[in-house]
């Protein structure tokens, strides 16, 4: 994750006022402008909405790592990886589990999250 600057102030009051007992989160925020609700959470440990893990993501990390090299193996072999190959992927992933399918927009999505795997349209070699 990229620190902005305001992410590094947020950073330095949060250990300015741990060091320090006897600073006031008023003189805090003060100190270094930044919002009180953001440096509240940060004092009594709640997670940031960029490390929480969306409850519509079906897959573990791990699992993703796997879906991309299979896909990167498919390619290997000769075979073009398409969208629905990596659907198939998944759900057999999921099948494991029990769990229910990946929905109707799922690959694509994923392809997109993505930064090794694009999506590139195959044209006839000869008419």
């Amino acid at each position: 994750m990229v620190l902005t600057s305001n992410e590094c102030q947020l950073q330095f009051a949060f250990q300015t006022f741990e060091k320090d007992p006897h600073l006031s989160i008023r003189k805090v925020i003060r100190l270094f402008n930044v919002p009180r609700t953001i440096l509240i959470y940060r004092i009594n440990s709640r997670s940031t909405y960029a490390d929480t893990i969306s409850n519509l993501q079906k897959l573990t990390a791990l699992e993703e790592e796997m879906i991309v090299r299979k896909t990167f193996d498919l390619d290997s072999r000769g075979f073009p990886p398409r969208i629905h190959d990596i659907e198939d992927i998944a759900n057999r992933l999921l099948a494991i589990y029990d769990a229910i399918y990946v929905g109707l927009y799922w690959a694509s999505n994923f392809v997109k999250r993505q930064p090794e795997l694009y999506i590139r349209w195959n044209r006839p070699y000869n008419y």
